[in-house]
C-alpha cells in the first residue's frame, strides 16, 4: 500500500502523507463517518492525527472543529492550523490553505482551494464534501450541482465510495429544480447503502419542493430506522414536519418539535437552527410555542455570542423574537452590523441584516414593516446561506405579515404565486392566510 517515502493511498485511491498505513486507514473511517453522517468522526480523527506525518488528519481535525460554527471551535481550528507551517505535496497543502480560508472567514477562498485539491484528484472525497458543505453555507445553489458534476468521470459505479458521491450530486441537482434526475440518483446511492443519510436527506427535499407531502410523511417514516441513530437526525426528522405543517396535521408537526427534535435539548448549531425554525413555523400556523421558545432560549444562551454564520444567529433571533425578549433580539441585531469577517459581512450586506430586522419587526409585532423590509429581498436571501426548503421561512413569514398587516391584496397575490409553484399547498398557504388576517 505504501513505501519509504511515507506515501500511501486512500479508500478512494488519492495519495496521502503519512508514517503507517493503520492511521490512514483510521484517517479513511473518520472520513466516511462524516460523509455518511454517523459514528464519531471527532474520534477517529483524534486517532488518526496521532501519526505525527499524516498532516491530513490535523486539517481533517480543523474542519470538523469549523463545522461547529462558533467562537471557540474556530479559534481551536487556527489553533490546530498554527502549527502546519511546513512544506507539503499538492493535497495537503490545498487543504491546508482551504482550512486556513475557512477559519478566517473567507469561505469562498477555502472553496477555491478544494477545487484545486479535485481538479488533482477528483476522487478526494475529503475535499467534495468540505466543498458541498461551505457551498451550502453560502448558499451557492449552482456550485452544489457543478461541482460535484466535474468528479463524475473519475466515479464509475461499483468502486467504493460512488454512492456517496451520487447522494451529494442528487441534492445539487435537487437545488436547482431538476427533481427527476435528484430523485434518481439519490434512489441510486440508497438501492447500493440504505443507510446513506445524505441520500434520505436529498430525496426529502426532493418531495417537498415537488409538494409530495404525504409521499415525504411515508418515505421518513419508512426510512428512519436507516437513519434515526445519526448525528444529522434531528434535521430529517425536522423535514418530516415540514411536510406535516403543509397538510395542517399541526399536531404532528408539534410532537415531532418536543420528540424528537428538541428531546435532548442540544446545543449544537444544526439542531438549534431546525428547532427555532420549526417554531416559527408553528407561530406562523397559530400555535403558542412561547413556553417552548423560552426553554429553547434558555438552553442556547451562551451558544449565541460574537457571530461567525449570519444564518444561524438570524435563527437565534427566532428563537428569542418567539420567547418575547426583544433586547437580545437587538443584541443580535447589533453584534451583525459590526462584523468583520470577509464572507460573514458579505452575506450581511445582501440580505441578512434586512433578515433579521424584518424577523425582529415581526416579533415586536409590527407586520407593516415586516412586508417593507421582505418584499425587496427575497431574491437575494439565498446569501445567508441554507437551503430552498429553509428560505421558505421568508415567504411563510411575507404572506403572513401581509396578511396581519390588512393588506389582503398582497397576501392573495403571494399565495396564488405559491400555489402556482406548489399546487399542493394551496389548504395550508390559504390557512396561513386566513388565520393570520383575523388577528
Amino acid at each position: 500500500m505504501g513505501n519509504a517515502s511515507g506515501t500511501f493511498t486512500d479508500r478512494w485511491t488519492v495519495p496521502v502523507q503519512a508514517s503507517n498505513a493503520e492511521a490512514v486507514a483510521a484517517l479513511d473511517t473518520a472520513i466516511e463517518d462524516l460523509i455518511a453522517l454517523s459514528g464519531d468522526p471527532v474520534d477517529g480523527a483524534e486517532k488518526a492525527a496521532a501519526d505525527g506525518d499524516l498532516v491530513l488528519a490535523r486539517i481533517y481535525r480543523a474542519y470538523l472543529s469549523l463545522y461547529a460554527t462558533t467562537p471557540a471551535s474556530v479559534a481551536g481550528a487556527r489553533d490546530i492550523l498554527a502549527g502546519l507551517d511546513v512544506p507539503h505535496p499538492e493535497r495537503e497543502a490545498c487543504h491546508l490553505a482551504a482550512a486556513r480560508g475557512w477559519a478566517a472567514g473567507d469561505w469562498e477562498g477555502a472553496t477555491r482551494w478544494l477545487e484545486r485539491a479535485l481538479l488533482a484528484n477528483p476522487r478526494d472525497l475529503l475535499a467534495l464534501k468540505v466543498a458541498q458543505d461551505l457551498y451550502f453555507f453560502l448558499g451557492n445553489r449552482l456550485e452544489l450541482r457543478d461541482s460535484p458534476a466535474r468528479v463524475l468521470p473519475s466515479w464509475p459505479e461499483g468502486q467504493p465510495g460512488w454512492g456517496y458521491v451520487q447522494g451529494i450530486y442528487a441534492f445539487g441537482l435537487e437545488e436547482n429544480a431538476d427533481y427527476r434526475q435528484a430523485q434518481a440518483r439519490a434512489q441510486a446511492a440508497l438501492d447500493v447503502n440504505p443507510r446513506d443519510v445524505w441520500s434520505v436527506h436529498a430525496m426529502a427535499h426532493v418531495h417537498e419542493m415537488e409538494g409530495k407531502h404525504r409521499t415525504g410523511v411515508e418515505f421518513m417514516a419508512r426510512t428512519a430506522p436507516d437513519w434515526s441513530g445519526s448525528y444529522f437526525a434531528v434535521h430529517n426528522w425536522w423535514h418530516k414536519g415540514l411536510y406535516h405543517l403543509e397538510l395542517l396535521e399541526l399536531d404532528e408537526a408539534l410532537a415531532l418539535y418536543d420528540d424528537p427534535i428538541r428531546a435532548n435539548r442540544s446545543t449544537e448549531w444544526l439542531n438549534v437552527v431546525d428547532a427555532a425554525a420549526m417554531l416559527w413555523r408553528l407561530r406562523l400556523y397559530g400555535i403558542d410555542v412561547t413556553d417552548r421558545a423560552r426553554q429553547l432560549t434558555m438552553d442556547i444562551d451562551e451558544l449565541v455570542s460574537d457571530p461567525v454564520y449570519i444564518f444561524n444567529d438570524w435563527h437565534a433571533l427566532m428563537a428569542f423574537g418567539l420567547a418575547g425578549d426583544h433586547v437580545r433580539v437587538g443584541r443580535i441585531i447589533a453584534a451583525n452590523q459590526q462584523l468583520t469577517a470577509p464572507t460573514n459581512k458579505r452575506a450581511a450586506e445582501i440580505a441578512g441584516l434586512d433578515l433579521l430586522e424584518a424577523f425582529g419587526a415581526f416579533a415586536a409585532g409590527e407586520p407593516a414593516r415586516t412586508v417593507d423590509l421582505l418584499i425587496g429581498i427575497r431574491q437575494y436571501a439565498n446569501a445567508v446561506g441554507g437551503s430552498h426548503a429553509q428560505r421558505d421561512v421568508i415567504d411563510l413569514t411575507l404572506i403572513v405579515a401581509a396578511a396581519q398587516s390588512g393588506n389582503g391584496r398582497l397576501a392573495s397575490a403571494l399565495v396564488a404565486e405559491r400555489v402556482a409553484r406548489k399546487p399542493s399547498a394551496h389548504a395550508s398557504a390559504r390557512h396561513l392566510a386566513r388565520v393570520n388576517a383575523e388577528l
